[in-house]
């Protein structure tokens, strides 16, 4: 009986090696420079971003994901973007260190630009089992160091923008560096799975203070399982806005926020319909973000 659980737990974290090897937020319109290196720098200000997400809350094991981050111009051409993200799925755990450049370049007076980016990460992945768990021995399937590894991979991406529209597709995990050769070999790829993010998004005015922000990030990846986030902001003089979200992991979002004082918060709640829905008390997610004057963009 045993032995069976721990197999199951050993499957379970495979599968989420899959599933949680990039966060997707609900709030990806206040930090969605982390989907892609080319957004870095295209602020007409420098963002220092802090962003959290507790899923399925009561639930034991559930996931937790949090993120630190910062972008903004060097000049009126190039940018840099960095964050720091650990991701927490019982038993796996990940941090990432990403280094972001992205080239920006004017098409008009208008203010639009088109952006190139790259970017370099550095993982750290580990399983944490409790003690007991895992039996004795040499198998490498089993032992506690079986998951302990620290990677490397790449990304890249491009992005149309200008004070209304904004449109922008890229790759993450380009390299697909393997996670545990040894113990993938036959039964998994054990690999960080490439996946590409595309995100569109168009500002709508209705009179000199209300405006609408309909937008939509969608990811895809190599086995050809797509998923969506749409979301509608509604903002009053770009001060406070509310949001509602549909995604396709079978929940709803209803989101808040303010810009006051040059300090962006927001707050969601998501509903999950599925099967655990009873035993949850559904996923909270919470946005700081300091906006920082940058002349350098001009």
């Amino acid at each position: 009986m045993r032995k069976g659980i721990i197999i199951a737990l050993f499957i379970f974290s495979v599968l989420i090696v899959k599933s949680q090897q990039a966060v997707m937020f609900s709030q990806y319109y206040t930090n969605d420079m982390i989907y892609n290196p080319a957004i870095s720098g295209s602020l007409d200000y420098s963002a220092f971003t802090f962003q959290s997400r507790q899923q399925w809350l009561g639930f034991e094991g559930a996931p937790l994901s949090a993120n630190l981050s910062y972008h903004g111009a060097l000049n009126n051409r190039s940018a840099m973007g960095y964050f720091l993200e650990h991701d927490r799925t019982y038993p796996s755990n990940q941090t990432n260190l990403n280094v972001n450049y992205a080239y920006h370049v004017p098409l008009n007076a208008d203010g639009t630009h088109l952006s190139f980016g790259i970017g370099a990460k550095v993982m750290y992945y580990y399983l944490d089992f409790e003690p007991g768990e895992i039996p004795p021995g040499p198998d490498p399937a089993y032992n506690d160091k079986s998951f302990e590894k620290l990677i490397g991979d790449a990304s890249s991406g491009v992005y149309l923008y200008n004070q209304s529209l904004f449109v922008g597709y890229s790759v993450i995990n380009m390299l697909q560096t393997p996670f545990n050769i040894e113990v993938g070999d036959g039964f998994s790829k054990n690999i960080g799975e490439r996946i590409y993010y595309g995100l569109l998004g168009y500002k709508f005015k209705i009179d000199r203070d209300w405006y609408l922000e309909p937008s939509v990030l969608i990811r895809n990846r190599d086995n050809g399982k797509s998923e969506y986030n749409f979301t509608n902001r509604v903002f009053y003089a770009d001060q406070i806005w509310s949001g509602f979200s549909i995604r396709s992991n079978s929940s709803i979002s209803f989101s808040v926020g303010t810009n006051a004082d040059k300090i962006q918060f927001a707050y969601s709640f998501d509903h999950y319909f599925g099967e655990i829905s009873q035993y949850q008390l559904g996923t909270h997610e919470f946005t700081m973000s300091i906006r920082i004057p940058n002349n350098n963009k001009y």
